[in-house]
């Protein structure tokens, strides 16, 4: 009986050092691989990971980051059958995650942050259903974690986003949100993400770092501070290739196309980075915009290399556009002919370069060329080019629409509010009774135009307009983007 006894002990004494042994050790490896896969070194940082796991087996961190690697994989690729050969490896994570020691702050954290992450991918690849319940679990376990862990900070990182989008869902979804629990506020959210980012030392920070950037340029649409986070290495460049795109989104978002142009000459290019076709496409509409010779080098690398399905499409129709506005009207029927053999369209620019495809209408050329240059922000050009144009001579009434929407958002950019106000109300007049994106748009813009001027009543009234009139391209982003203003006027509504 003794000998039972002392045989009973010893295995309850193996059991609890198993358990107690299955740690989160966010060690010197970890953090290495970490920094490697956000720097898109994903080879490098997964061997590292599959090192540590190999040393110390008891630690269960590196199960958690190699996730990262997929997600990232996916988010470049939008490839479905990536997609389709990543996706079962999220259970057998999960559950190996759920075996290890549950008194540590990791363990609810690092289940949820997954489930977070995948909502995310599900969205992008149409699985808006499966996303939502992804979303509920994640909620559900990080308030579970901060009754446990109030001061932890990662969970205070991921809450925050959450509060974010919460409070940025749209009013006539937000009685489903709160059924569903979710609760939040843009500010709420954005304050608890900034919060964990004084910590120099803040074991996440590369991801939230970004996070931060993107949601106040999307979300509180501030350019400056945005671009400030830039500017002021917040986002260092260097050997970090994620970085360069993220710096890149920034500034062809905030006006700056010269800098999209130097951040990816200067991008790392090197084989230990995890190809990145999209960079070329980016590359391709920054020289586009300003009106190079050789930006359809860098569109024709894309569709060589690219084996996602977003912007295929698209970057047909800017090659398209590249010759049609050097005086080839031949290549730009070709190119355009080429957007018809894409299967895929599931970005809006997709959609719209299948409108424009399908018409068989060749844009006005002066329209073009006053389009793109005003895409990258060149106004003062841009704004030449219409002059030298009248309206009314223009035969299409899509192209008079345009003219006096183009007009208006360049007018708009240079400060010269009235004028653009004026030209913003022709737009909404004059294509009202179309289903051309340009009245919608105008309407959005003018509705920007009097947020900033405090005329509460007249933005929410031309967001609520952006939304209800007929769009046939981007309606998508222009609904957004309006049920966003509204969200953010709704106390004056």
């Amino acid at each position: 009986m003794k000998f039972f006894n002392w045989i009973c002990l010893f295995l309850g004494l193996m059991f609890f050092s198993n358990i107690q042994a299955q740690t989160f050790d966010f060690n010197q490896q970890c953090q290495q691989a970490y920094q490697a896969i956000f720097k898109l070194k994903l080879d490098e940082g997964l061997a590292i990971l599959e090192k540590e796991k190999e040393n110390n087996p008891s630690n269960y961190m590196p199960y958690f980051i190699e996730n990262y690697a997929d997600i990232l994989k996916l988010f470049i690729n939008d490839n479905q059958a990536l997609y389709d050969a990543i996706e079962p490896k999220v259970e057998a994570r999960l559950a190996k995650l759920k075996s290890a020691n549950s008194n540590s702050p990791y363990y609810l954290y690092t289940q949820a942050d997954i489930h977070l992450q995948w909502a995310f991918c599900k969205t992008k690849f149409g699985n808006t259903l499966s996303a939502v319940f992804e979303v509920k679990k994640a909620h559900g376990l990080l308030l579970e974690n901060q009754k446990k862990y109030p001061d932890f900070k990662p969970n205070i990182k991921s809450l925050g986003l959450l509060h974010t989008l919460f409070g940025a869902i749209p009013d006539k979804y937000k009685f489903a949100a709160k059924m569903l629990g979710f609760k939040g506020s843009i500010d709420e959210g954005l304050q608890e993400i900034h919060s964990v980012l004084k910590d120099e030392h803040f074991q996440f920070k590369e991801e939230t770092v970004i996070m931060y950037t993107l949601l106040i340029l999307h979300l509180k649409k501030d350019e400056k501070n945005a671009w400030n986070m830039i500017n002021q290495s917040d986002i260092p460049l260097g050997d970090n290739l994620l970085n360069h795109f993220i710096a890149a989104t920034v500034a062809a978002h905030t006006g700056k196309n010269d800098n999209v142009i130097s951040i990816l000459s200067n991008r790392p290019n090197s084989k230990e980075y995890y190809p990145f076709p999209y960079l070329d496409f980016m590359m391709g509409c920054a020289k586009l915009n300003n009106l190079s010779n050789n930006a359809d080098v860098y569109f024709k690398k894309f569709l060589a290399q690219n084996r996602g399905r977003s912007y295929q499409k698209e970057a047909y129709r800017k090659l398209a556009w590249f010759y049609l506005i050097h005086g080839n009207a031949d290549a730009y029927n070709k190119y355009m002919s080429a957007v018809l053999k894409i299967k895929s369209a599931p970005t809006d620019e997709d959609k719209s370069a299948q409108k424009e495809a399908t018409s068989n209408l060749i844009p006005n050329k002066i329209l073009l060329t006053a389009r793109v240059l005003s895409d990258g922000a060149y106004y003062n050009t841009a704004l030449k080019y219409l002059n030298n144009l009248d309206a009314e001579t223009l035969k299409q009434a899509r192209d008079k629409i345009e003219y006096y929407y183009r007009k208006a958002s360049i007018l708009d950019a240079l400060n010269q509010t009235d004028d653009a106000i004026k030209n913003y109300l022709v737009a909404i007049q004059k294509g009202s009774n179309y289903d051309y994106y340009f009245a919608a748009n105008a309407s959005l813009k003018l509705a920007s135009v009097y947020e900033k001027q405090k005329q509460y009543s007249n933005a929410i009234f031309y967001f609520k307009k952006a939304i209800d009139l007929d769009k046939d391209e981007y309606a998508d982003s222009i609904d957004a983007e309006a049920k966003a203003g509204l969200n953010r006027l709704k106390k004056y509504n």
